[in-house]
């Protein structure tokens, strides 16, 4: 797939490559790539700079950083909330016309930049439709939203998603980025291959580096 994250100052091209649970990142004219793996029990997340380097893992508060100058973290975009140990119920609610099932979820011992999400599951569609992060003092400091969805070949995939950034005590943004997605197309693994005039390798965990770099370097 095709299109672009919008921060504040720029805009990022990117292809995005989905395939069952993973999601790979490929930042246009930067050496850059981001691969996320969302599995029921963890998530997974890594980067590298270039399609001939082995992944390099984010761990620990590492995941708390923002990706480039965006909104967005590595944990924002691994959605680790959803995995985290306590999570409480609150109902039922309605999101964008949508009735959603409300939860609260708490961290415990992972390595957060939050003490709490609360997040919104689509009744119909069992999706996430929204998210608010909150500081230690109670306080909402993000919201991610899936504002539309797009049908490619049998998939459903987010056709746009804006986290905004607030700031504590507030309750306007004082920034906002945008995940846009403009065109994309079933393709098979072996195709990959020759996306982007690169190389591309089969995607999963096997490859990964077990030493973690700084990514402080990008």
């Amino acid at each position: 797939m095709k299109g672009s994250i919008q921060a504040a100052k720029d805009t990022y091209p990117i292809t995005l490559i989905l395939h069952d649970r993973s999601m790979e990142y490929r930042f246009k004219g930067l050496p850059l790539m981001i691969y996320v793996e969302i599995n029921p029990e963890a998530s997974f997340v890594a980067y590298r700079n270039r399609s001939n380097e082995p992944w390099q893992p984010i761990t620990g508060i590492n995941r708390t950083k923002h990706i480039l100058n965006t909104d967005i973290s590595y944990e924002d975009l691994s959605l680790d909330f959803i995995r985290w140990d306590k999570i409480k119920p609150l109902g039922t609610d309605s999101i964008k016309t949508l009735s959603c099932w409300a939860f609260d979820a708490y961290p415990g011992s992972s390595p957060s930049a939050y003490s709490k999400v609360r997040y919104w599951i689509a009744e119909d569609y069992y999706a996430l439709i929204r998210a608010e992060a909150f500081n230690s003092a109670n306080q909402l400091i993000k919201r991610l939203d899936i504002n539309s969805v797009q049908r490619i070949g049998d998939a459903y995939v987010i056709k746009e998603m804006q986290v905004a950034t607030i700031p504590p005590g507030k309750t306007l943004s004082s920034s906002k980025t945008y995940i846009q997605i403009e065109e994309g197309k079933p393709i098979s693994p072996k195709d990959t291959e020759n996306l982007d005039s690169d190389n591309y390798e089969k995607y999963s965990q096997a490859g990964v580096a077990t030493e973690m770099e700084s990514i402080e370097k990008k």
